[in-house]
């Protein structure tokens, strides 16, 4: 079978339960696929996921047209159980963090509290990024996917993160990724007891690497910050 373009009402009724909760479900950030062999092999198939990894090591990645599935599906399940409380039920997709069973980015807020396999799903997470963005980018994956755009500060925090740039932490200094209010613009902080002007230029510095630039920027008060949005070209 064949995603192709069709609708929840489509490509959907294509799917078994199984198929649908894996879309559903997968992580909200990287569009990684957590189910059975025989599932992710089903989705892979039908053009709605890619195998990506070295051997013993593969993971699976919603496709394209998975994300868009995916986004249906939650679409579709908010109005039913507005409704009558049936359709699939996927984890929550924005802040689902270890006890959710979903891998968020560290923005620096605080909300992600790390755990000892944190260095080993962050560089998986941004595995999944990359290999979305080669899917979409034919080939290419030095510029952001359009979905990085819709999510800016979770992709942009994982991003840092997976290159090495500490978060924010209790008693630690670090970046602090957030919504800057204005359109297409995502805000960077540094959270820390020294002057932030000469970190935050370095990560300025490494942001096209990852897919970003920035521009750095100063408060009235002289704290400054950077305003970064995703490559173009």
């Amino acid at each position: 079978m064949s995603a192709g373009r069709g609708s929840v009402g489509g490509v959907a009724r294509g799917l078994t339960g199984a198929q649908r909760r894996a879309v559903a479900r997968s992580e909200a950030v990287t569009g990684r696929v957590a189910a059975r062999d025989e599932v992710c092999a089903a989705l892979v198939r039908a053009g709605l996921a890619v195998r990506h990894g070295r051997a013993g090591h593969r993971a699976v990645y919603l496709t394209p047209e998975g994300l868009r599935l995916r986004s249906e599906l939650l679409e579709a399940a908010g109005r039913e159980r507005g409704g009558s409380g049936t359709g699939p039920q996927p984890e929550p997709a924005a802040r689902s963090g270890p006890s959710g069973g979903g891998f968020v980015a560290d923005d620096g807020s605080g909300a992600v509290v790390p755990g000892p396999g944190r260095r080993r799903d962050v560089t998986a997470a941004w595995a999944g990024v990359v290999e979305i963005r080669r899917v979409l980018g034919d080939g290419r994956t030095e510029l952001p996917a359009a979905w990085e755009a819709e999510r800016p500060v979770h992709a942009l925090a994982l991003a840092l993160e997976a290159d090495g740039v500490p978060p924010a932490r209790e008693g630690a200094s670090g970046y602090r990724v957030a919504d800057s209010g204005r359109p297409g613009l995502t805000e960077v902080t540094w959270s820390g007891p020294a002057d932030g002007t000469v970190p935050l230029a370095r990560i300025a510095e490494l942001l096209p690497r990852l897919g970003w630039q920035a521009t750095v920027h100063r408060t009235r008060d002289g704290v400054p910050f950077l305003l970064a949005s995703p490559r173009l070209r």
